[in-house]
């Protein structure tokens, strides 16, 4: 009888520190969206990044977020597309593509206030990183995590000088504003 009890006491702690341990997601490219937003001495322009990589280890409880122990983001830059070829390459120059091929965030630190999450981490772009701060709101839902945002910051922040084109008589604004909505499964 006291050994089905030791049983009975270590199997309920076993499942309450189960229930308790973080989950593993990744994007789900299928259903996220990433949009930059930015403007020119033309026409305001948007880009949609087509591939968004990245993995969450999170604690979830009734369904709320309640702790996150780690995001991790990665953007091909061949990935964002403007719907025009000359753009898109312009894009990739201004990025230095060929020598940081990926932007990457990591996050360092969070504060969770119900559905409100203010992310801080690092942002890497063009081989330049700094720490950003953005408010996100989440939500859970069957089984998945979705992170929806935005962020502005100027490009030479980052060392990229704003693209120009037809022979610099057309200038791109310093400032860029990124929405998101990542859904995670």
């Amino acid at each position: 009888m006291k050994g089905l009890k030791m049983f009975s006491l270590l199997s309920s702690i076993l499942l309450f520190t189960f229930a308790l341990s973080a989950q593993e997601y990744t994007v789900d490219n299928n259903l996220s969206s990433v949009y930059i937003n930015g403007t020119s001495s033309l026409h305001d322009w948007t880009e949609t990044v087509e591939t968004i990589n990245g993995a969450l280890r999170a604690d979830v409880e009734d369904g709320k977020l309640v702790k996150l122990r780690s995001l991790h983001l990665t953007i091909p830059v061949k990935s964002i597309k403007s719907g025009k070829s000359g753009m898109d390459k312009n894009t990739y120059v201004a990025l230095k593509e060929e020598k940081y091929p990926e932007i990457k965030y990591a996050l360092k630190t969070y504060k969770i206030e119900g559905s409100t999450v203010k992310l801080t981490g690092d942002l890497s772009v063009a081989g330049v990183t700094k720490s950003i701060t953005t408010q996100v709101e989440s939500r859970v839902k069957e089984g998945q995590v979705e992170l929806t945002g935005d962020i502005a910051f100027k490009m030479t922040a980052f060392g990229v000088d704003p693209p120009t084109a037809v022979m610099g008589t057309i200038k791109t604004g310093d400032e860029v504003e990124i929405k998101f909505h990542l859904y995670f499964k």
